[in-house]
């Protein structure tokens, strides 16, 4: 057997051998690489043969993953160079284990972990400059590399972080408020308090998108400094930053009345000096304490009235606030009972105000009410009502959405290539809207279901889990459609092990919504499942379950499929 073996796993994987790099042809299947990686993360380099076929199989029989996992490190013998390369004692696979194994991961967790003993700064720092980028970063989507990942991740940035390494922080996570203090403090000690003040708008404006909460209390103090310290008052939208920024530290102690009282301040400010996009901010920390009261209806009638009256800008920036709460007032746990009726009210404030962006607005309600309730024709009406008003206005998430509602339309028709052409259109407008991290995972999700065949359908769902994986935040009830289609693909392609990790995500957002739609479509999911793994008794049974929620959501088109689906007309 050969006796030196390298095998890296950051930024990407390889093994030398003896000097020569294994070809990726040598592995001849994706799962003999697959054995080699999870011994190589492995500490001790070492596993019982069934835990590997429990991470590489788990859907299968033991003897067909025993079958499996022998074949594999057949072909990971034969690339390695000798059957010495995975020695078996016992029940246990063991790697490299009579020559010298060099491992990239095993390195930096040993130099990392001398590093932050330490203390020392410039240790920590030479020690990052060691990671050579994420994990096995071309298995982003196997569950058995997720913990290893985030865990030298995790030493990666407590290394950056002891070594004041505050700008490549932020490249990592704009998100990071120690680092975006840290920055505040550097530029305020030079003096340099334009761009202390600018960093803070940085970290507001990504906390807002990625997240959707405010800077801590300690953060905003420092801005407060900053402020306090130019020899100019604060502009109107510097004061209107503070109370926000105030307005969601209170909400976030659960100081609701504070919270109310800050929002209302900052909206009235935002409104006077027509700034929409601070107006958005205050309506969406308004939107959240009327949701909390059981008030959110009146709250958002309130706020379109008056910004339907003002000026297509504010109108978009109410709109972009509610839209999640719109969305719940659709899928939440009443269904969309009264969506109509208030739909129409709506659409006579705007009219009455000859708003444009108020019509395209109450139109895309109205559409997506006819929409769920089955009404195609309708639903495609209110629909290009809503596009072309929103197009005029020039509100790019009404565009979107009316967009995608209308390829939904299509592909309840059966036409998925007009539906794949709107979605087309819509992509664009969502990733240029203010609130992408809303919008973009909700054309995934219809990709998936717009999809003509099984191969494109499961390229749509990798699209998907991309998008999850590498952005820094998606809105979880915004991602509830994708998650479901995505595990309705691969229990078609029987890839159920992948399947059941996006139920699982589906079922632990569906906690953020008690009843409504959601629930039936996980007792979809459930059912179809069971069909999969030949339990036809329990799927029928859960299909007729899942039928009954659409029946009393008034969802007929789902009501039949499922209905179908057991058996039952």
């Amino acid at each position: 057997m050969p006796a030196t073996c390298q095998v890296r796993v950051l930024g990407g994987f390889g093994v030398t051998v003896d000097g020569s790099p294994v070809p990726a042809h040598a592995w001849r299947s994706r799962r003999a690489a697959d054995v080699v990686k999870l011994l190589a993360i492995e500490t001790g380099h070492r596993l019982h043969r069934e835990q590997v076929m429990e991470l590489l199989w788990p859907d299968l029989p033991v003897e067909a993953a025993g079958a499996n996992l022998r074949k594999a490190v057949h072909y990971a013998r034969r690339a390695l160079g000798g059957p010495g390369a995975i020695a078996v004692d016992g029940q246990v696979l063991a790697l490299w284990p009579d020559g010298c194994l060099d491992c990239d991961l095993e390195r930096f967790n040993r130099d990392a972990d001398t590093a932050l003993a330490s203390g020392d700064a410039r240790a920590c720092a030479a020690a990052a400059a060691r990671y050579g980028g994420d994990l096995l970063p071309d298995d982003r989507y196997e569950w058995w590399a997720e913990e290893p990942r985030a865990r030298a991740r995790s030493r990666y940035v407590a290394l950056l972080r002891a070594a004041g390494d505050w700008t490549r922080l932020l490249e990592l996570d704009e998100t990071d408020e120690e680092a975006h203090r840290a920055m505040m403090r550097r530029h305020l000690a030079a003096g340099r308090r334009r761009e202390a003040l600018r960093q803070f708008e940085r970290l507001r404006e990504a906390l807002r998108e990625r997240v959707g909460v405010g800077p801590d209390a300690e953060t905003v103090a420092l801005y407060e400094t900053a402020l306090a310290e130019g020899a100019e008052p604060p502009s109107v939208e510097q004061t209107v930053a503070v109370t926000l920024a105030n307005g969601l530290v209170a909400w976030g102690r659960r100081n609701v009345e504070e919270a109310e009282r800050l929002a209302k301040r900052a909206r009235a400010l935002a409104l006077d000096a027509g700034l929409g996009h601070e107006l958005g901010e205050a309506s969406t920390l308004l939107a959240l304490v009327a949701y909390a009261r059981g008030t959110w209806h009146e709250q958002f009638r309130q706020e379109f009235a008056d910004s339907v009256r003002r000026s297509a800008n504010l109108e978009n920036a109410v709109f972009d606030a509610h839209l999640c709460f719109q969305e719940f007032y659709l899928y939440g746990p009443e269904g969309h009972e009264g969506a109509e009726s208030f739909g129409r009210d709506l659409l006579g404030i705007a009219t009455a105000a000859d708003s444009t962006a108020g019509r395209a607005l109450a139109h895309l309600l109205l559409g997506e009410f006819a929409l769920l309730s089955g009404h195609l024709d309708e639903a495609r009406a209110h629909l290009d009502l809503s596009l072309t008003d929103a197009e005029r206005a020039g509100c790019l998430s009404a565009q979107s959405i009316a967009l995608e509602r209308a390829a939904e339309t299509q592909v309840r028709r059966g036409d998925r290539r007009a539906a794949a052409a709107l979605l087309d259109r819509a992509m664009p407008l969502a990733h240029s809207s203010g609130i992408r991290s809303h919008l973009v995972i909700r054309i995934h999700g219809l990709r998936v279901l717009a999809a003509g065949g099984l191969v494109e359908a499961l390229g749509a769902v990798r699209d998907g889990e991309r998008l999850l994986a590498e952005a820094t935040h998606v809105c979880d009830p915004c991602s509830m459609a994708f998650r479901i289609e995505a595990a309705r693909a691969c229990v078609r392609a029987n890839d159920l092990g992948r399947a059941r990790r996006h139920l699982a995500e589906a079922e632990r957002i569906s906690g953020l919504w008690q009843g409504g739609p959601w629930s039936a479509a996980l007792w979809e999911i459930r059912a179809e499942l069971r069909r999969a793994t030949g339990q036809t008794t329990q799927a029928a049974a859960l299909f007729l379950e899942a039928a009954e929620l659409y029946s009393t959501l008034h969802r007929p088109l789902e009501e039949d499929r499922c209905r179908g689906a057991a058996g039952v007309r």
